[in-house]
This record gives structure tokens, C-alpha cells and sequence, in this order.
């Protein structure tokens, strides 16, 4: 009895190590030509991607040569690379409302490019994010950019004709025969589930439908990380998460995540998601994480934290309540300067009153 007991756990531990799930792993890559070429010039770097299987995101920044070499070597090893589209920080840099046509006469440029280099791209990947430019009046005048949003919440026409847009250019992807795949930030669905549009309409942001859709849950400044991956997963059921950040990127000094942090949302996306996207690649390597990940345990029990998922339902919630308020902008803007009116009349009673006793002392 003792023996056959002994067999079957040894079975049981068999079975498991043999089809224990592995996520595919991915990382994004978002460098200039010939800084990649110096990066990829680490003669470890497409080995250890080769031994983890892994894929590569590469943001084309450029057309150069440098960028042709390195995805010709990925292409002769083996390393299937989609191509993530960006502008230049001219034209937006992120694909949004308001640069469709931009975004369509980019996609043209490189796949003419890569056609023309003998480059193979297993896919293509759209960017949903800002408008570089906002992020840019933001930081040189927060006033002025502020008071240059009101009317964007009366203009839904911009965000219907952008998504006619880019469902045009996903009509000439598809044509190509190439696979598609958008990133975006998750609250953007939770708006469109609530059948309102005015963040999208304040911010740029897009709801673009595509066949592969990966929420960016960045837990390294979005914190709660359980929480995030959580609900903006798990729950939703999703197959694909991108992960981060780990360093690197166009602005470097956004926090990033440590080898425990990285390990502990790995193995939590793994309980749920085939696919695990990795931003980014540059970071992953500068901080010593690639070889780590070579025989990566993701079975390890993560410490459940049903608080943070508290917190991110709370976080869903105001989102969806500011939206509600801001689709109806003439209203909030006449109770703002109700209230706005009543203060100052309070403040001129409360004045008043204040010098009147004074005066009759």
C-alpha cells in the first residue's frame, strides 16, 4: 500500500512538472537605431531570448540601417519580432484620436521598408496612448494646458471620426495578411463599457477593437499590484498582459520595478494569462533579469491581498463617476460657477461682518 502510494505521488509530480504552465514571453524593445545596434552588440542577448523562447516588440522609431541589421539577426535566429508603430514626438509619438492618418501613411512607410530590407514581422502592434505634444504643453505650462481642455469635451466628433480612422488601417493591415495588436490602459475600457467617451475625448486615448488586445498593467508607478493584475486581468479573463517596467523606455527616470516585484506579478499574470509582454527588454538586461528568467519557477504560492482589489474597484469607480460628470460639461461648468459664485459671496458676508464688529467696538 506504502509503494503504491509512493508511485502515485511520484506520477502526480510528473505529470505536473510536465504540463505545468508556461506563459509566452515577450519583451518590448524602444530604442533608436544605433543605440540597439551597441545594445545588441552583447553577444548574450539573442541566446538567452532564443533559450526562454521568447518574442520581441520592437518599437520602430527609425528606418535606419542599424535597425535592419539587428532584425535581420532576429529573423536568422528564430526570433519572431512584431513591429510596434510609433511617429515621431512631432507628430504624437503614440497613436490617438487626432493622428490616424499619420499612423496609416507610418504603417505604409514601414512595411514598404522592411519589404524592401527582407525584414519579417510576425505582426504589427498600435500604440494607444497620448499625444506626445499634450505631455509636453503639460510640463512647460500646467495652467495653459489645463484651459485648453474645455473643448474637447464638446468635440465627441473627433474621437468617432478617429476610430473610423484606424479601423481603416486595420482593414489595410489585415489586406497585408499581417496579425494585429493594440496596447492601451485599461481604464479606457472600463469607459467604453459604460457607453461614455469624455476621458477618451480629453485625453486622445482610443478604444480601437482588434484581435489581440494587451492592457499595459505597469505595476511599478500604478502600485496595488495585486489589485491591478487582479481585476484588470484576471477578471477580465484575459490571455495577453503587459508587464513593467523594468527601465529603459523614453523616459527612464519613471520607476521601475525590482527582481521580487517583477517575480511576484510574473507569477501571478501566469495563473491566468498565455502570454506575458515584458517592457522592456533594455531594462530587463541592464538590471541582470534575462539569465533569472531561464528555468523561471512560476508555481510559487504569491500572497493574496484582497485589500488591494478593494482599491482598484474604489479607483474604477471614481473613473467612471468622473466620466459620467464630464460627459455633461455645460452643466458641471454652471454648478462649478454656482459654487464658485456662492464661496465668494460667502467669503464677502463673512468679511463684512468681521469688519462691522470691529468697526463698532
Amino acid at each position: 500500500m506504502k509503494k503504491n502510494f509512493s508511485i502515485l505521488v511520484f506520477l502526480f509530480i510528473l505529470t505536473h512538472s510536465c504540463f505545468a504552465k508556461t506563459p509566452q514571453l515577450s519583451f518590448f524593445n524602444e530604442m533608436k537605431g544605433p543605440e540597439l545596434k551597441t545594445f545588441f552588440a552583447d553577444p548574450r542577448i539573442i541566446p538567452t531570448l532564443s533559450t526562454l523562447k521568447a518574442e520581441i516588440r520592437m518599437g520602430i522609431l527609425d528606418l535606419t540601417p542599424e535597425r535592419a541589421e539587428i532584425l535581420r539577426e532576429l529573423n536568422k535566429a528564430g526570433i519572431p519580432v512584431v513591429a510596434w508603430l510609433l511617429l515621431s514626438e512631432e507628430k504624437g509619438y503614440f497613436f490617438h484620436a487626432g493622428n490616424g492618418e499619420l499612423a496609416i501613411e507610418r504603417y505604409k512607410e514601414v512595411k514598404a521598408w522592411a519589404d524592401k530590407e527582407g525584414i519579417v514581422f510576425k505582426g504589427i502592434g498600435i500604440d494607444l496612448e497620448l499625444d506626445m505634444n499634450d505631455l509636453k504643453a503639460f510640463k512647460a505650462n500646467k495652467w495653459k494646458f489645463f484651459m485648453s481642455l474645455p473643448p474637447r469635451l464638446y468635440d465627441k466628433k473627433k474621437i468617432i471620426d478617429g476610430l473610423k480612422t484606424y479601423n481603416k488601417l486595420l482593414e489595410i493591415i489585415k489586406k497585408d495578411g499581417y496579425p494585429i495588436e493594440s496596447y492601451f490602459a485599461s481604464f479606457i475600457k472600463d469607459e467604453t463599457k459604460n457607453g461614455t467617451t469624455s476621458i477618451q475625448q480629453l485625453s486622445g486615448f482610443l478604444d480601437v477593437k482588434v484581435e489581440k488586445e494587451i492592457p499595459m498593467l505597469y505595476t511599478s508607478f500604478m502600485g496595488n499590484a495585486y489589485g491591478i493584475l487582479e481585476v484588470n486581468g484576471r477578471e477580465q479573463n484575459l490571455k495577453a498582459v503587459a508587464l513593467g517596467s523594468t527601465g529603459g523606455g523614453i523616459d527612464p527616470s519613471m520607476p521601475s520595478l525590482t527582481w521580487e516585484d517583477l517575480s511576484n506579478d510574473l507569477r501571478h499574470a501566469a495563473q491566468f494569462a498565455d502570454e506575458i509582454h515584458i517592457f522592456s527588454l533594455e531594462g530587463a538586461v541592464w538590471k541582470g533579469f534575462m539569465p533569472r528568467l531561464i528555468g523561471f519557477d512560476y508555481d510559487i504560492k504569491i500572497e493574496e491581498k484582497p485589500e488591494e482589489i478593494e482599491n482598484v474597484k474604489k479607483l474604477q469607480s471614481r473613473i467612471i463617476m468622473l466620466s459620467n460628470i464630464l460627459s455633461h460639461p455645460t452643466l458641471m461648468f454652471i454648478g462649478v460657477f454656482i459654487i464658485f459664485t456662492t464661496i465668494i459671496w460667502l467669503l464677502y458676508k463673512l468679511i463684512k461682518f468681521i469688519y462691522g464688529r470691529i468697526a463698532n467696538k
